[in-house]
C-alpha cells in the first residue's frame, strides 16, 4: 500500500481546540486498503492533551470486494488507533440496505452494489428464495454495526467543520434539511450531487441573510473526487481539495471500483485550522 498526500494547508475556520479529527471517505468493502490506512492513523502520534476523534463518512458497503471485512474492521477501529470517540455516519449504501433489512423489494440496493455483498454471503445466493438469502445476509453482517446505522445522526459538526456524507442543498434551511429520517429523494444529505457541487457562495450567511464564503467547510464522500488509478497518476488528487473555491473537501477517492480510499486529517495550530487530505492505495 502506499499513501500520498496534499499537505498541511490552513482552513478558513477551525475544528474545535484540542481536538484531532480523522475523516475518512467512501470504503465500499475496499477492506485491505481500509486497514493500511487504520495502521497510518495508529502509527500517527496523539499531540498531548488533544482528544482523536474517527468519522466515517458512509459507504463501507457494496461494490468492492470485502464488505463484511470492512464493517468488521471499521467495528474495531476505536481501540485500534486510540480514539476517543468514533462516529459511523450512513451513506446512500448503508440506507439502501436499511430498507432491504425492513423488508423492501431488494431490487435496487443489489443493482447499486448490494450483488457483491450477497456474492460475499453467499455465491449461490441468487439460486434461493429471497428470504433465505436475507437470513443469510443478517447473519453475516455484525448486528452492532447494524444497530448504530440505524442509530447515527445524518452528520456531525466539529466547529467550522461539517461532516456529512453526501452534501447540502444551499437553497433549503439546513437544520430541516438535515434531519435523518427525511425522505429520501435525489435532494437528500445521502445523494445529493449536483446542485451541491457546484454551488461555490459558501455555506454561511451574512447579517442579511445573504451566502458568504465564510469558515465553514463541507467535509464529504459519495460522488468520487478521483476517477483514475493512483497507482498510475496522481493528477487528480488535488481536486479532494475544493476549500478555496467552494468550501468543500471530498474525500470519495473512488474505492467504488478502484483499491483507493481517500481520507484526511485535522487540527488546530493556534487559531487557525489545519488539514492534510491523503489517499491510501494499492500499489499495482
Amino acid at each position: 500500500m502506499q499513501t500520498v498526500s496534499l499537505g498541511a494547508r490552513p482552513l478558513p475556520g477551525s475544528p474545535r481546540p484540542n481536538r484531532e479529527i480523522f475523516a475518512i471517505g467512501d470504503v465500499h468493502g475496499q477492506a485491505d486498503v481500509l486497514r493500511a490506512v487504520l495502521t497510518e492513523i495508529a502509527n500517527t502520534p496523539v499531540p498531548p492533551g488533544t482528544k482523536r476523534i474517527l468519522i466515517f463518512l458512509g459507504d463501507l458497503i457494496d461494490r468492492g470486494p470485502d464488505s463484511i471485512g470492512a464493517v468488521s474492521t471499521a467495528l474495531k477501529t476505536q481501540e485500534a488507533i486510540g480514539a476517543d470517540r468514533m462516529v459511523l455516519l450512513p451513506g446512500n449504501h448503508e440506507l439502501f440496505l436499511l430498507d432491504v433489512l425492513k423488508g423492501e423489494d431488494p431490487a435496487l440496493w443489489v443493482s447499486n452494489g448490494g450483488r457483491a455483498v450477497m456474492e460475499e454471503v453467499d455465491p449461490s445466493w441468487a439460486e434461493l428464495p429471497w428470504p433465505v438469502a436475507r437470513d443469510k445476509l443478517v447473519a453475516a453482517l455484525p448486528h452492532a454495526w447494524i444497530q448504530s446505522i440505524k442509530a447515527a445522526p445524518s452528520h456531525v459538526t466539529m466547529g467550522d467543520l461539517l461532516f456529512v456524507h453526501a452534501g447540502l442543498d444551499p437553497q433549503a434551511d439546513r437544520e430541516t434539511f438535515l434531519e435523518r429520517h427525511r425522505p429520501t429523494d435525489d435532494l437528500h444529505w445521502a445523494w445529493i450531487r449536483n446542485e451541491f457541487l457546484m454551488w461555490d457562495k459558501g455555506w454561511d450567511r451574512t447579517a442579511d441573510g445573504e451566502p458568504v464564503l465564510g469558515p465553514t467547510v463541507v467535509v464529504h464522500g459519495h460522488t468520487p473526487a478521483i476517477r483514475t488509478l493512483l497507482s498510475k497518476t496522481q493528477a487528480e488528487l488535488p481536486l479532494m481539495d475544493a476549500v478555496d473555491t467552494h468550501r468543500a473537501i471530498c474525500l470519495d477517492a473512488g474505492a467504488a471500483s478502484r483499491p483507493q480510499i481517500g481520507w484526511a486529517r485535522f487540527w488546530t495550530e493556534g487559531d487557525r485550522g489545519v488539514v492534510d487530505i491523503k489517499a491510501t492505495f494499492e500499489e499495482g
